[in-house]
């Protein structure tokens, strides 16, 4: 799952741009045509088809960068959003498509100069503050991300994504308090955030609010049945509370819908285990 699965939609904004010749207007239209629908690799082949009519098109490699994205190709992602910022070093958003490629390589010093780079392009880039305080809480440098998040906000208050990493960072400072109401604002502005409902869950736990934090965990599940870390959490969180049976039907779902190599797999199928010994025991 990508780091920034979320942001995605805003992943395909297209750059302002200086006017293209007609031709290349078409290619252009119909590839972010194809990229609304989905269909990214029709749309890459309508960048390339810019990018051979005009190579030093910003917002060509730009959109090509974004198709490359959604693909998975973070080297061709990287290469194409580098090149629009050669051609366009004022395109915020450039900037932006490299920091959040260099942040899913791995790359996060790169990353988050790219971020620092489209903020001081665009300082109210709401989208830009919160790639860079998400990767912040991706190292784990809490402080920092809970200054930047805070930021984020101030600019854009209705952001969900915001409100879910301002709560993980909260979380693991241990102030469950300041993570509840956090993630209790991601899922105002967005009620399917299924990562969300799962940070409100362990915030809910870390208060010792089981039966609260299982309604939680129950809402991850069903906004996202394929929330296996909500899924193992709820069968730990059916456990304490008593309820065995219902916990043993959560952890063989689990290990239903994941490979075996899977952590998920591999902590549902131990913890199932310990059940049966007990029952037999």
């Amino acid at each position: 799952m990508k780091l920034y699965q979320y942001f995605q939609r805003a992943m395909g904004r297209r750059p302002d741009a200086a006017p293209v010749r007609s031709g290349e207007e078409d290619w252009l239209a119909h590839g972010l045509e194809a990229m609304r629908a989905l269909d990214y690799e029709r749309a890459l082949m309508c960048f390339d088809q810019v990018v051979a009519l005009s190579p030093t098109s910003h917002a060509a490699w730009y959109s090509r960068g974004m198709a490359f994205y959604h693909l998975g190709d973070d080297t061709a992602a990287l290469e194409s959003f580098t090149r629009a910022s050669q051609y366009q070093p004022q395109s915020h958003l450039a900037w932006y498509g490299c920091g959040v490629t260099l942040a899913e390589m791995g790359r996060t010093d790169e990353a988050l100069e790219a971020f620092e780079r489209a903020i001081a392009l665009q300082p109210d880039s709401h989208l830009a503050w919160l790639a860079k305080g998400m990767s912040l809480v991706d190292q784990q440098r809490w402080d920092e991300a809970l200054s930047v998040l805070q930021d984020t906000l101030d600019r854009y208050p209705e952001s969900a994504q915001a409100w879910y990493g301002l709560g993980v960072a909260h979380l693991h400072a241990k102030r469950a308090a300041d993570a509840l109401s956090a993630f209790e604002s991601s899922v105002e502005l967005q009620a399917d955030f299924d990562l969300a409902w799962y940070g409100k869950g362990l915030a809910l736990l870390q208060a010792e609010r089981s039966e609260e934090a299982l309604e939680a965990l129950i809402a991850a599940t069903t906004a996202n049945p394929q929330c296996m870390l909500a899924w193992v959490r709820q069968a730990e969180t059916l456990e304490q509370l008593g309820r065995r049976d219902a916990a043993r039907a959560a952890y063989e779902r689990v290990i239903q819908q994941t490979v075996a190599s899977d952590p998920s797999h591999v902590q549902a199928q131990r913890q199932l285990q310990r059940l049966h010994m007990r029952a037999d025991g």
